[in-house]
């Protein structure tokens, strides 16, 4: 508060929330076989760890996107508490509108969009009234923005709902107890007796948003109803 000239400000503690994180598993098994061993080039040993780890890191990336399915943890749109804007007349007015909500929620620092790859498509295929181009900053008001598949595309009752977050990212919280961890079992007793090798990736994550009202997510963006401006 304001003192006078000389005057003692008054002093008074700080609240905190806690934030609770608890273990999570995703995981990914498969084997195989002796033939494929003995002959295959490079070795698929490594090409196997190559593309479990790369499947669990899709898994997690989509989790931390949606998440909330049995034993996920929840994703940023399954957190409550996150702002929602309807989709207005054109991605540029809903886009105006979201940042407007995280304005008037004092959301700074790393602030951007994330939506799907079908959204840039409608983006990038837009022109205007004499047949110019739309740049991506023009539609998403010179903010940063990434466009991936991970971003669910079946939203809300007709399943042609593609997920628009606008957010600071800084405020979504990622707990690790477990990075990605390959183990080779060619003794399991399946795979053994057929001479094959078994394999398992697991990770152990869980994710939180720290401040909810630091996102927004959009509903009611369709491909067949989006337009630009």
């Amino acid at each position: 508060g304001w003192v006078a000239e000389n005057a003692a400000l008054s002093s008074d503690d700080a609240d905190f929330d806690s934030v609770t994180l608890s273990p999570k598993h995703a995981g990914a098994l498969t084997e195989y076989s002796r033939n494929m061993l003995l002959q295959s080039s490079p070795a698929v040993e490594q090409l196997l760890r190559n593309i479990l780890a790369r499947n669990l890191a899709l898994a997690i990336d989509s989790a931390a996107i949606q998440g909330g399915g049995s034993n996920e943890p929840d994703g940023i749109l399954e957190t409550s508490g996150i702002q929602t804007e309807a989709y207005g007349t054109s991605l540029f007015d809903t886009t105006a509108e979201m940042m407007a909500l995280a304005d008037i929620a004092n959301v700074e620092a790393s602030r951007a969009f994330l939506t799907s790859n079908t959204v840039k498509k409608i983006v990038a295929q837009a022109q205007d009234a004499n047949n110019r181009p739309y740049t991506v900053g023009d539609i998403f008001h010179g903010e940063s923005v990434t466009f991936s598949n991970q971003v669910p595309t079946d939203l809300g009752a007709g399943n042609d709902e593609h997920a628009l977050i606008y957010g600071d990212f800084s405020e979504f919280m990622m707990g690790i107890w477990s990075e990605i961890d390959l183990l080779v079992n060619p003794f399991e007793s399946t795979a053994y007796s057929k001479g094959n090798v078994s394999m398992r990736a697991m990770a152990t994550v869980d994710f939180a948003v720290r401040h909810p009202a630091a996102f927004v997510s959009a509903t009611g963006v369709t491909a067949s109803a989006a337009a630009i401006a």
